[in-house]
């Protein structure tokens, strides 16, 4: 299915199983409203809708009163604690067969939930199911990745210390993973360490379709401070090492395509990685015109770092030597766990 940056309402879908779906909230801002619509929204109706407010002082929730009347919404409030120990009070108190995370700035589109429980409905050994997504930069929906991923496809990307997917698209099984928690000390990287935990130990799939938006804001934590979210990532790296039985390598160097990552990339978690992906993925569904134009759009975010204009060449080469490119450019994070 071809991604759609609004995809059409459908008709609700009641039965099933309960879903919690846990939104960790901390000054949300304008966008809370929004993103909580988003799951209000869902074709698929059986919904417990968990909220963690996180010590937000910004009066976010003044701008949702009116929909916390609906009964399928509880709100926790709790001194600022960081997002880990948000999601385990959250964990703590899921009430639904299966648990899915909403990020309190970002979208879900209507059918999110309902493909997922679809998923693991028809999947009982899956603890997972992820989906694509696509970026809300400056307000402008861009660069969807939609390739599904199999078992074996998760089970390599987890084996390589990568993620198979966006985090919060992830939709998650109970009964495999109910007795997990994130890692308190992670304040970044959590949400990595958790879901390579779960995919070491169980299966799990990406669905071959867009259905959540990843809201980019130039004053998050990650774009604030990229050395303390560089050392956050290292530690959950060490942990997996340790897990595998590998040795950890901290001196690694974040390389792409032959060389070190610019100085932008580093400052926004290299978000050109993402638009890569998303050509590639209109590049095989024979979307070239679409390629182009989300290169083009990678190439405009930064117009003086030639970093950025990697995925506009990878629309434009043939698919064979952009193969060949990545094949022989592209660094396997195990080199660095011997």
């Amino acid at each position: 299915m071809m991604p759609q940056a609004h995809p059409p309402k459908a008709d609700g879908v009641a039965e099933g199983p309960l879903v919690t779906v846990v939104m960790c909230v901390y000054n949300a801002g304008r966008y809370l409203r929004p993103s909580l619509l988003s799951i209000i929204d869902q074709t698929y109706k059986n919904l417990d809708i968990l909220i963690i407010d996180d010590g937000s002082t910004d009066g976010c929730f003044s701008s949702v009163q009116d929909l916390l009347v609906d009964k399928r919404v509880r709100v926790i409030h709790q001194a600022n604690s960081g997002k880990p120990v948000a999601v385990n009070r959250a964990l703590d108190r899921i009430r639904g067969e299966f648990f899915a995370i909403q990020d309190a700035d970002d979208i879900s589109y209507p059918t999110r939930i309902e493909r997922q429980v679809r998923a693991l409905l028809n999947n009982p050994h899956l603890a997972a199911v992820f989906c694509g997504n696509e970026l809300i930069i400056n307000g402008r929906f861009m660069a969807p990745v939609f390739a599904p991923k199999s078992e074996d496809d998760c089970q390599s990307e987890i084996r390589a210390f990568r993620m198979p997917a966006l985090d919060p698209t992830g939709m998650f099984r109970m009964s495999l993973v109910g007795h997990m928690r994130f890692e308190p000390s992670l304040k970044v990287a959590e949400t990595c360490d958790y879901i390579w935990r779960v995919g070491e130990v169980h299966p799990m799939i990406v669905l071959g379709e867009c259905l959540y938006a990843y809201r980019i804001l130039p004053n998050s934590l990650s774009r604030r401070a990229p050395m303390r979210r560089k050392q956050f990532e290292l530690e959950a790296f060490r942990r997996a090492c340790e897990r595998r039985g590998l040795r950890f390598e901290q001196e690694c160097e974040d390389t792409s395509w032959g060389y070190r990552l610019s100085h932008n990339s580093l400052l926004d978690n290299n978000i050109a990685a993402h638009f890569i992906r998303s050509v590639l993925d209109w590049r095989r569904s024979n979307r070239r015109l679409s390629a182009l134009r989300t290169g083009w759009q990678c190439a405009c975010l930064h117009p003086a770092d030639p970093y950025y204009y990697k995925a506009l060449v990878y629309a434009l080469i043939s698919p064979s030597i952009v193969r060949r490119l990545r094949r022989a450019f592209l660094p396997s994070p195990l080199e660095t766990a011997k």
